[in-house]
């Protein structure tokens, strides 16, 4: 193989890839680090040196990973001496690149679609390793599926499972499993996170990086300074540290009136929400995935029998299905963009909801009860990408939409928006018709 240069973090990042006790490696923290030439290399690498191997080179948007990712990949196959048709086939249709060898590279788009919230159109695979380009724009979810994909031929040559990430810093699963216990010390030695910046990179022009210097400041933090908590303090509404402090904070008062907040799906293949409240006490969550409302709303009214609860206790969003849920059960129906309560400053319902969760959370008068650790921790992860929109601007106070939290998590913030709908109650019973001015931006 022709003398291909690397960089130090990636002759760093390049020992773990191909060593014989790493089976996760994250590779990333800033833009131009080196890092998509990086992974395909590698995958290009364990295709020429394994005969016959399959790999999945993914990326969450398959048109944006055939506009990048792909002609980098070309570019490593040219740098390494091989040429299309010669030496490798790349076919549009089926998108893959097949080398002589009989390896072959899958380009596989890894976006999260209601239609498949568990990514079943990967269970069928079988690869030798996996490559993820900008892996925080793919949910954990899609992540966990792809390392039960790393099976094919491992035995014949002696591998063990590789599944390499690039990425940039955001909140996301990757910063709760790779880069927080990279800061703290405790990754196990199967994984590795290995931080590159701009600077690493000895090819980029200073003009570049002057103009990196011109970002606002939040792109700057992320993008140049590969700061992973770019956005603590721009627009923030939750707090790590808080929302952690707010499990089992206190036991539920059995005198307090109980509810039942309901993230409806919009579609049947969607996943549904309930949460059982006593008082301000999370008691249970509970999943609906892929059933139609008269089937949602019985099972609500399950919950209302089990628990003792009045109907008009029960708040559900009347988007898509839920419309149907409310009329069924006769409950509080929440439509997220009426406007706010008491003509509040907010653009509407849910913003004002959200703030008053975030204080609520803030001032230790929520508690989440659940035992289920994995609920929790996406929670908390959903709770993170609320966000107030245009924080510099003299508009009504809002929070960002639901669509933009898909992008940043990967799916929607289901559970969220489930716990926040509990807070209409408390804003109808407030004695104040006062303006909220959020004065800690």
């Amino acid at each position: 193989m022709p003398d291909i240069k690397l960089s130090k973090r990636q002759t760093q990042a390049w020992e773990y890839i191909f060593d014989k006790n790493t089976s996760e490696i994250c590779f990333g923290g800033g833009v131009s680090g080196g890092k998509s030439y990086l992974l395909c290399l590698s995958i290009a690498t364990m295709a020429i040196q394994y005969t016959g191997t399959r790999y999945i080179l993914g990326r969450s948007v398959l048109h944006t990973l055939k506009q990048t990712t792909l002609v980098t990949l070309f570019q490593v196959l040219k740098d390494m001496g091989l040429s299309p048709d010669k030496h490798f086939t790349y076919n549009g249709q089926d998108n893959t690149v097949k080398l002589l060898n009989n390896s072959i590279i899958i380009l596989k788009n890894l976006e999260y679609t209601p239609s498949d919230p568990n990514y079943e159109r990967l269970q069928g695979y079988e690869v030798t390793a996996v490559g993820v380009d900008e892996a925080s724009q793919i949910s954990e979810t899609c992540y966990n599926i792809l390392k039960s994909r790393i099976r094919y031929k491992l035995t014949d040559y002696s591998l063990i499972p590789k599944i390499i990430l690039t990425c940039n810093p955001g909140n996301n699963y990757i910063k709760r499993i790779f880069y927080i216990p990279f800061q703290e010390g405790n990754l196990p030695v199967s994984k590795v996170f290995i931080q590159s910046l701009i600077t690493d990179n000895p090819y980029v022009s200073q003009d570049y990086i002057d103009m990196l210097h011109t970002l606002p400041a939040e792109q700057k933090k992320r993008l140049l300074y590969g700061d992973w908590f770019f956005t603590d303090e721009i627009g923030k509404l939750f707090d790590y540290d808080d929302i952690v402090n707010a499990s089992y904070k206190n036991a539920p008062n059995l005198a307090d009136k109980k509810y039942i907040s309901v993230d409806c799906a919009r579609f049947g293949n969607d996943t549904s929400i309930a949460i059982v409240w006593v008082g301000l006490t999370v008691v249970e969550i509970v999943r609906y995935k892929k059933i139609d409302t008269v089937e949602l709303s019985n099972n609500i009214k399950e919950l209302i029998a089990k628990h003792g609860i009045h109907p008009s206790q029960v708040i559900a969003d009347s988007d898509g299905l839920g419309a149907g849920v409310v009329d069924n059960i006769r409950c509080t129906p929440f439509v997220n963009n009426s406007s706010a309560l008491h003509k509040q400053n907010y653009g509407n319902l849910k913003s004002q909801c959200y703030v008053k969760l975030s204080d609520m959370i803030r001032e230790g008068k929520i508690s989440i009860n659940v035992l289920d650790s994995s609920i929790v921790e996406e929670l908390t992860q959903e709770l993170l990408t609320v966000r107030l929109k245009d924080v510099d601007k003299d508009n009504k106070i809002q929070v960002i939409s639901k669509d933009e939290q898909k992008k940043i998590l990967g799916k929607s913030p289901d559970l969220s928006d489930a716990l926040m709908f509990r807070m209409y109650w408390e804003l109808k019973n407030m004695n104040t018709t006062a303006r909220y001015a959020i004065a800690r931006i």
